[in-house]
């Protein structure tokens, strides 16, 4: 059955979160908060923006209609350096403002964005409605929620990955969306001797992304478990790729209708063909809902286009397989004479 239905801006509320300024040695471009929120102004006219950000921040000529302020919760330790030095990342302050903003959200449908991106199309109103099948098996949402590909990896330092999914761009059922940040704040990783570095060592330390992902699925389903970033088998691969089809509909940015900062954009490494081809890219992503949702869904990728891809990949992805290797072969040695 085909439940497409057209979204009104009206029943959408954006959430706007993040720093609108240089904020703990965090800079901002100029002005890209501003830019964000006239975005959203311009391409879903009649939708309510919530802005949530932190206390004493300059809010001169921004155009919202509600503010949220949140409690800095700090930076949080996820992993430590083989020198000993703190691994230390922001993604508490992204799940307390994420979160506080959803919380008041009232309208059916609901948005995350963060405060440094902007609007550059609704395409994201029909993605979302385009692919409305599913399978009964892993289906944790109430309908599909559209993310970016961005950061989004199908492969990390060669290898493939799983869970690997974007927390930049998030569109869809409010309900689904909150699931989606709905989980507790990460408590500092303690170093121990049988796990000095980081779990899952020598394997690197799973990405922010996989973290946060899995922490909001575990909610769903306790399958949702990785011990580090390339902690992969056949059978978690499946789980992934049927969670991704069934509850996701993954993009490009452009595609999506979402811009990016500076940061990530223009001469940046993951918008260079090098960082966008260790992506999940949309046709790919039609082929996963091909096969686990829609079979009768065509699909227009010519072998061309999957030769080009591989080819690619080939050049700026696979090779990195043999350096990583030659890498944790490091990381176990420096472990041993650590220990001796």
């Amino acid at each position: 059955m085909n439940n497409k239905h057209k979204i009104s801006a009206k029943d959408i509320t954006v959430v706007v979160q993040g720093p609108v300024q240089t904020f703990s040695d965090r800079p901002q471009e100029t002005g890209i908060t501003r830019k964000c929120l006239d975005s959203v102004r311009h391409f879903l006219p009649g939708a309510k923006i919530i802005l949530s950000t932190w206390p004493n921040q300059d809010l001169t000529d921004l155009d919202y209609d509600q503010l949220v302020l949140c409690d800095d919760p700090g930076t949080n330790v996820r992993a430590y350096n083989v020198d000993g030095t703190p691994q230390t990342f922001n993604n508490n302050r992204q799940i307390v403002s994420t979160l506080s903003g959803l919380e008041q959200v009232t309208t059916p449908y609901a948005m995350k964005l963060r405060s440094d991106n902007y609007l550059i199309s609704d395409a994201f109103l029909h993605l979302q409605q385009d692919f409305p099948k599913r399978c009964e098996q892993d289906r944790f949402f109430h309908e599909k929620v559209v993310v970016i590909n961005t950061f989004t990896r199908r492969y990390a330092k060669g290898g493939p990955v799983v869970f690997h999914m974007s927390d930049f761009f998030y569109f869809g059922r409010t309900e689904d969306v909150i699931a989606c940040w709905n989980m507790p704040l990460i408590d500092d990783f303690i170093a121990t001797k049988d796990c000095p570095y980081n779990i899952g060592f020598p394997d690197y330390s799973i990405d922010c992304t996989q973290m946060l992902f899995i922490r909001a699925m575990q909610q769903f389903d306790q399958r949702f478990t990785l011990n580090g970033l390339l902690d992969n088998n056949p059978e978690k691969q499946i789980f992934s790729d049927r969670c991704f089809a069934n509850n996701f509909v993954i993009a490009d940015p452009q595609q999506v209708g979402v811009g990016l900062c500076r940061k990530f954009a223009e001469k940046a490494r993951v918008s260079r063909t090098k960082g966008k081809v260790a992506h999940w890219q949309f046709k790919e992503w039609q082929q996963l809902y091909k096969k686990y949702c829609d079979p009768n869904f065509e699909i227009q990728y010519s072998i061309w286009e999957q030769c080009k891809l591989f080819l690619q990949r080939c050049l700026y992805v696979f090779p990195a397989r043999i350096e990583n290797k030659r890498r944790l072969q490091q990381r176990q040695k420096k472990v041993v004479l650590n220990n001796k």
